[in-house]
């Protein structure tokens, strides 16, 4: 079996462990609420590209700060390893939640990370859950762990501190974002049955329209 990376040090909220720095910059960030999850199948995005594995961690600012310092800590370490190289703060994996427009962003540090190969996605007991499993039990505002990897990009798209997504492992319930699904249960009742059929076809009408 191979053997993980040591761990450097582990983050915490007072006595509450919320997650661990380990060699290689790689960071585990527990309870953070999921935002976007492609999971089950790669994702492109609005503006094309590459189709990849992806979610948006929000983690509190009350809770994750020493979070938010080891995120900027692995990222200062790569711009050093690149000759000292300056990236503008929305070129981070990190950024200030309460810069985004969107409301369940407030008040909290977004944590970006994709992969184009599939990270490992557990249930909350840590086993691992089938392609088809995944989009039922991760879904948008769950609370989720995550493991990341921070990598530095420097190509004809610019330089940015990016982060692959390594695994994935619910945690929680949480009041899903959007308009969610709902409990049908209460939704059918005795007046829904299907009319009976006279047997007759109708016959279509001049102002059907046959690209419908």
């Amino acid at each position: 079996m191979a053997k993980g990376p040591a761990i450097i040090r582990k983050l915490k909220n007072g006595s509450e462990v919320i997650g661990a720095l380990y060699e290689g910059g790689i960071i585990k960030i527990l309870n953070v609420r999921a935002s976007y999850p492609h999971l089950d199948k790669p994702y492109a995005g609005d503006d094309g590209g590459e189709p990849k594995f992806s979610i948006l961690g929000l983690a509190d600012k009350s809770t994750h700060l020493e979070v938010k310092e080891a995120c900027l800590e692995v990222i200062e370490d790569l711009k050093k390893a690149n000759k000292n190289a300056k990236v503008s703060k929305d070129k981070l994996f990190i950024k200030n939640g309460d810069d985004s427009d969107k409301e369940e962003c407030e008040g909290m540090w977004t944590i970006s990370a994709r992969e184009t190969k599939r990270p490992k996605v557990r249930d909350g007991n840590g086993d691992l859950l089938e392609v088809d499993e995944i989009a039922d039990v991760i879904y948008p505002g769950c609370y989720v762990d995550i493991i990341i990897r921070p990598w530095f990009q420097d190509n004809s798209f610019g330089r940015r501190c990016n982060a692959n997504l390594l695994s994935v492992k619910f945690r929680a319930d949480g009041e899903q974002f959007g308009e969610g699904r709902i409990d049908d249960d209460e939704l059918w009742d005795d007046d829904d049955e299907a009319p009976k059929s006279s047997g007759k076809k109708s016959k279509p009408s001049d102002d059907d329209d046959d690209d419908l």
